[in-house]
């Protein structure tokens, strides 16, 4: 048995009795880490806050032949509050971490999550509402790179060549765009637009503050959202949409609707 010290973002806590929590975390140094804190859910417990969206330094003691390690201090770094008291903001952090729960390997101490989503999750909350969408786009497709997918959006991944055409085709199998120079055949994907194409290239490269100035069309936020979660879903073995996703829908959908007097 051994301590080990790392920061982590919690990322998902599930009740292990009335005192304890199991709890998720996307650590610094060594992947995703399962552990068992005990007394966690007491009212004092010296854990502090290990709520899901929260960043915090840890020291649990690991043990190889053990799944769930146990931990035994955590202090709260930064509750992101901001986020956890606006509703959309929630939604849209809780899809961040959930994605990266899904892509974070156990043990994996080269796991290129971490970093990800503390500097996403401190975007968000400091846009302060704007542009939360592309946010979570931009973030997507940065993921994909974190875990090593280096898209190939620019040109096709085939011959090398600038795309031309109104459409081409996205293969996640070959991590991009293939032009007219190679057949689809049975490749996993689907045609995705110029304009769509267009949009993910900019989200990638977008700075903070250059991000809630792009313009996308509602065509291309349906296109560019189901290309992400169609890829991601491709690598990760899961064709279920993240939950956090479908509640960040909903209350959009809820928002949108008439309110009867």
């Amino acid at each position: 048995m051994g301590l080990r010290s790392t920061r982590a973002v919690v990322s998902r806590t599930m009740r292990m009795s009335n005192s304890s929590k199991l709890v998720s975390l996307i650590t610094e140094h060594y992947g995703l880490v399962k552990v068992v804190g005990k007394g966690a859910r007491r009212p004092r417990s010296v854990f502090g806050s290990l709520e899901p969206i929260t960043l915090i330094e840890c020291i649990y003691y690991h043990r190889d032949i053990r799944e769930i390690q146990t931990l035994s201090s955590a202090e709260t770094i930064k509750p992101y509050s901001a986020l956890k008291e606006n509703l959309m903001l929630f939604a849209v952090a809780s899809c961040m971490v959930e994605i990266a729960q899904t892509h974070t390997a156990e043990e994996d101490v080269s796991a290129g999550t971490f970093g990800l989503v503390v500097d996403s999750l401190d975007s968000l909350e400091s846009s302060e509402g704007k542009g939360a969408d592309k946010h979570l786009w931009r973030y997507m497709l940065r993921l994909l790179t974190a875990v090593g997918y280096q898209l190939a959006l620019d040109s096709c991944v085939s011959c090398g060549k600038k795309l031309k055409g109104t459409s081409v085709f996205f293969s996640y199998a070959d991590g991009g765009v293939l032009c007219s120079c190679t057949e689809p055949d049975n490749r996993y994907g689907f045609r995705v637009s110029a304009g769509s194409l267009m949009v993910m290239n900019s989200l990638l490269r977008a700075t903070d503050a250059e991000l809630p100035r792009l313009i996308i069309g509602k065509s291309q936020r349906a296109e560019v959202e189901q290309t992400l979660l169609n890829f991601l879903a491709y690598h990760s073995g899961s064709s279920k949409t993240p939950r956090s996703l479908t509640f960040l829908r909903r209350i959009e959908k809820d928002k949108n609707v008439p309110q009867r007097h």
